[in-house]
């Protein structure tokens, strides 16, 4: 998944929810730490010192939609965080 297609996805998804304001919010934040910070993918050739180094492992990110979709109260909403969730497990995230 190219990484500005994973934030329009989530932007969205934003756009989609009805009726649950807390996952709203967690997915925001979500987004926001993901621009802010950026994700942490193997092999990626921009090397930073581990302990100084503010991006996001993918893994982490892949953790955090689970995570969402379990607590979201949508079905469709739902369906589509594991989606992006099984997308970047097979994927993972490119500038490209």
């Amino acid at each position: 998944m190219i990484y500005d297609e994973l934030i329009g996805e989530i932007y969205w998804l934003i756009g989609k929810i009805q009726s649950d304001l807390e996952l709203e919010e967690q997915l925001r934040r979500l987004n926001f730490d993901i621009r802010k910070n950026g994700v942490k993918v193997a092999g990626d050739p921009y090397l930073m010192n581990e302990e100084s180094d503010p991006r996001i492992e993918i893994n982490q990110v892949i953790l955090e939609f689970e995570r969402i979709a379990d607590q979201a109260k949508e079905p469709d909403i739902r369906q589509y965080l594991l989606e992006i969730k099984a997308n970047l497990e097979v994927d993972d995230i490119t500038d490209e």
